[in-house]
């Protein structure tokens, strides 16, 4: 089974899409899929990352200003014909897919936006919202089989695998790839002033973090926070953490399933309907929006939730609830099978 996959990492748009498109990827390459990436080598971009995981890059130009060029250029790179077409983008949906249609003989889209008409045979939405059962319902055609809340989540294998001791007055912080923001800084500051004895952090950015050299200046000296850039052990340090403060998006899941308690700042416009709703199920606290984040702020939150473990205890295990064991990337490639094998049928 040949798979192609269209998604774009860049600094302004950050790594998200990438990499959970790399988790389905190594999930259906244990089943014997050949996985191959459609990606536009804009600023940020994550091509060694998906080279170094051994799966072939078919680079795209940078400015591709609508669905049908994207599709064209697309059709362009590919040398033959794929089963399944996952498109994870936010700006490609029916007229991109249905060009693709020539070489792809199936369609998934991984989308969380509801916000355009789509052309696919699958549709992922992880997220979980209000109503989410009808967003689509007007957006897709008829035959597309959904899969939407987190049971879908894509997480990697480790998260199913390492349990590992919690610490206590021991911090994660994460604000995704990029950290456009620099919300990172704040965090380190915030917990270095913290009044607490015994406090450590494990602070993770990934590569394209445009701060990285200053983030490293400021934890150099700081022998209570250890530095981690684009590591693959996030389920350790997520276990071994009594509390993380970070943004939102999929690691919202990745926290679900270590019931790790969250303080959650929203980056962006479409993380904010999903964390204050799991604010609202006591899953997360959400602190609001990035441009209002202060260092002073981080320290006053750090410093309550810190100090009510019952609490953290309780948040812990109503976010845990929210993704049952067995599911997640599992759960996803059954469905992707069985989709294909009864249309094949």
């Amino acid at each position: 089974m040949n798979v192609l996959f269209r998604t774009d990492a860049s600094v302004v748009l950050g790594s998200g899409h990438v990499m959970r498109c790399l988790t389905l990827a190594h999930a259906l390459r244990k089943i014997g899929a050949q996985c191959d990436f459609a990606c536009r080598l804009t600023s940020g971009h994550l091509a060694d990352v998906i080279r170094d995981q051994g799966f072939t890059l078919l680079p795209l130009p940078e400015n591709l200003p609508d669905q049908a060029i994207d599709a064209c250029k697309t059709l362009e790179v590919i040398t033959h014909d794929y089963s399944l077409l996952v498109v994870d983008h936010y700006l490609l949906a029916a007229d991109y897919c249905q060009r693709m249609r020539l070489r792809c003989s199936h369609i998934m889209q991984i989308d969380d936006l509801a916000n355009r008409e789509y052309d696919c045979d699958l549709l992922l939405d992880q997220n979980l919202v209000a109503n989410a059962e009808h967003r689509y319902s007007r957006l897709l055609p008829p035959h597309c089989m959904q899969m939407l809340g987190p049971r879908y989540a894509l997480l990697r294998e480790e998260f199913y695998q390492v349990v590992t001791p919690r610490n206590t007055q021991h911090i994660l912080i994460g604000f995704g790839g990029s950290d456009e923001q620099n919300l990172t800084s704040l965090a380190i500051e915030a917990v270095n002033n913290l009044k607490l004895p015994g406090i450590t952090a494990d602070i993770v950015i990934g590569a394209n973090n445009p701060w990285h050299v200053e983030i490293k200046k400021l934890t150099a000296n700081l022998p209570n926070m250890r530095l981690h850039v684009q590591c693959n052990y996030m389920a350790k340090l997520m276990h071994q953490a009594q509390l993380m403060l970070g943004g939102g998006g999929a690691s919202h899941w990745e926290r679900c399933i270590c019931a790790l308690p969250g303080l959650v700042v929203t980056v962006a416009e479409n993380q904010q309907a999903t964390t204050t709703f799991l604010d609202q199920l006591g899953a997360c606290v959400w602190l609001g929006q990035a441009a209002d984040m202060t260092a002073e702020f981080f320290a006053e939150q750090l410093c309550y939730y810190l100090s009510q473990p019952a609490l953290l205890d309780r948040m812990g295990q109503t976010a845990a609830g929210l993704i049952p064991a067995a599911a997640g990337t599992p759960l996803v490639v059954d469905t992707i099978m069985n989709t294909l094998n009864n249309t094949n049928g």
